[in-house]
């Protein structure tokens, strides 16, 4: 009994260390990341031509280019997530069920146009006239 769980602990931990030993040892090196500001500028220079052009889903694939061209750039990041925003705003304005997705908005008022409030509640007689006795004990 004392050899069974013997070895089984020792083939447990045999199966562990044929797992876990391969992904620790790694058999190439990481390779560093160099960063490419010249694709980072020109992807730059095209994003702002489209995005002066009104052009913001271009704009924003373009800036998307130069920020993995050169991670670290700030202007690139803040340059696409400006177009990032401005093609968001686009796509609502092509299909407004962006805003409220499964929500009708049949029966609104259009934009701009004065709301109709409204009908009041109709009433029993009997509330017609004055209070009952339950409104005057605050029951």
């Amino acid at each position: 009994m004392k050899y069974k769980v013997l070895s089984f602990a020792l083939l447990a931990l045999l199966l562990a260390a044929f797992i876990y030993v391969p992904q620790m040892v790694g058999g190439e090196e990481p390779k560093l990341f160099i960063p490419d500001k010249a694709l980072c500028a020109k992807m730059l220079r095209f994003g702002k031509q489209a995005y002066m052009r009104g052009r913001y889903l271009n704009a924003k694939e373009y800036f998307r280019k130069a920020v993995q061209a050169d991670p670290a750039s700030l202007m690139a990041w803040q340059y696409y997530d400006l177009a990032a925003v401005f093609a968001l705003a686009e796509k609502v304005e092509q299909d407004v069920s962006l805003i409220a997705p499964g929500v009708s908005t049949r029966g609104e008022p259009a934009p701009g146009t004065p709301s109709v409030a409204p009908p009041a509640p109709k009433m029993a007689p009997s509330e017609k006239g004055g209070v009952t006795k339950e409104e005057e004990e605050g029951c």
